[in-house]
C-alpha cells in the first residue's frame, strides 16, 4: 500500500511541474516498436520536448505500433531524428516510417515522415497541431 500510494505522489509532481505550459505543441508519432526507447530518448534529449505518454507495443487494426505522444516547444530533435532513422535503416534489414497524428484526429495520419524532410514536419507541426 505504501509503494501505490508513492506512485501517486510521484505522477502529481510530474504533472504539476511541466515546463510546457501555454508555449508547446502537441502531437502523436507511431511507428515501430523495436526502436521505442530510442526514439524517445531522441526525442528527450532535447530539453524543450518530452514524451508526454509512451506506449511501446500498442494495435492498430491488427498491426503492432509504437507511439509516442509528444510536446514540445523546440525541434532540436527531429533532424537527429532523421539522422538515426537513416543509420538504422542504412545498418538493419528492414525499412520503416514514423507518421504524425495531430489531435484530434487520431485515426487517420497527418503525415507519413518519410515523404518530408524534417523542416517541412517541423513547419506543419506548427501550423496544426494544437498549444498546450
Amino acid at each position: 500500500m505504501v509503494s501505490f500510494l508513492s506512485r501517486k505522489k510521484k505522477a502529481e509532481v510530474e504533472e504539476s511541474t511541466s515546463l510546457y505550459m501555454g508555449d508547446a505543441w502537441r502531437f502523436t508519432l507511431k511507428g515501430s516498436p523495436r526502436h521505442y526507447d530510442d526514439v524517445k530518448q531522441i526525442i528527450q534529449s532535447d530539453s524543450r520536448a518530452r514524451v508526454y505518454f509512451g506506449e511501446a507495443l500498442a494495435y492498430e487494426r491488427g498491426a503492432g505500433v509504437a507511439l509516442w505522444r509528444v510536446e514540445a516547444s523546440t525541434f532540436n530533435w527531429l533532424p537527429k531524428l532523421y539522422t538515426w532513422w537513416a543509420e538504422m535503416e542504412r545498418i538493419e534489414p528492414v525499412n520503416f516510417t514514423f507518421n504524425l497524428y495531430i489531435p484530434p484526429e487520431l485515426k487517420h495520419a497527418a503525415l507519413d515522415l518519410r515523404d518530408h524532410s524534417a523542416a517541412e514536419v517541423e513547419a506543419f507541426i506548427k501550423s496544426n497541431a494544437p498549444r498546450t
